[in-house]
């Protein structure tokens, strides 16, 4: 009995960071960590940080729907099949005014808008209808210290904007909460890539049930 209980396994995400790009632009990585367990550059590889978010941090939603079968003479169910599952993912960003951001926000290409040269003021107009543009999107969190480091990831290949909460422009800081829809990657043929690393789940990896590492 006492090796059914592992506290080390217990895992807050101290830091969580978000990344994100267009999904054209490449393929998810394969792995969030690289030598010496550290995690690897993802704005090397063309993503774009979220940047700070409010303390309820990045919420991954998983609604499933069910076809519940009943029989004459059973108070329950004797058969259920899962139809589909819904998946989101949602935050509220901080920082304000950054192009990638706003060009989801606002379904719009940026990229040829520049500050003014005199007064370095930014001006765009936003569109009637949004471009319906797919991202990918990686969330990476951490917990521990160097020598017990976990690095938690969520790898997303294609999501797309479902909502963005109203901005209010009063007393308090500005933010405006948003919502993405999660699809199925084409390449990957998955809608969520999982990734558990850092010298942690190294160390770790016979408790957690996996194959030591070089096993």
């Amino acid at each position: 009995m006492k090796d059914a209980d592992h506290r080390g396994l217990v895992r807050k995400s101290k830091r969580a960071m978000g990344f994100i790009r267009r999904a054209s632009e490449g393929e998810l990585p394969e792995a969030i960590t690289g030598p010496n367990s550290l995690p690897v550059d993802l704005k090397a590889l063309g993503f774009k940080p979220i940047g700070l978010v409010t303390p309820d941090g990045y919420r991954f939603g998983r609604d499933v729907e069910k076809d519940d079968v009943d029989a004459l003479g059973y108070s329950s169910f004797v058969r259920t099949d899962v139809l589909r599952v819904a998946r989101t993912i949602a935050f509220n960003p901080l920082q304000f005014g950054q192009r990638h951001l706003n060009e989801i926000r606002y379904g719009m290409d940026l990229s040829g808008v520049t500050p003014d040269a005199t007064t370095g003021e930014i001006v765009f107009d936003e569109p009637d209808l949004p471009i319906d543009d797919e991202y990918q999107l990686i969330v990476v969190a951490d917990d521990g210290p160097a020598a017990n480091n976990w690095i938690m990831g969520r790898g997303y290949g294609a999501v797309k904007l479902a909502n963005a909460d109203e901005e209010a422009w009063g007393q308090s800081v500005i933010q405006n909460a948003l919502t993405f829809d999660v699809f199925t990657d084409d390449e990957l043929g998955t809608p969520v890539r999982h990734y558990l690393g850092g010298t942690g789940a190294k160390a770790s990896a016979d408790i957690l049930g996996y194959a030591s590492a070089g096993a």
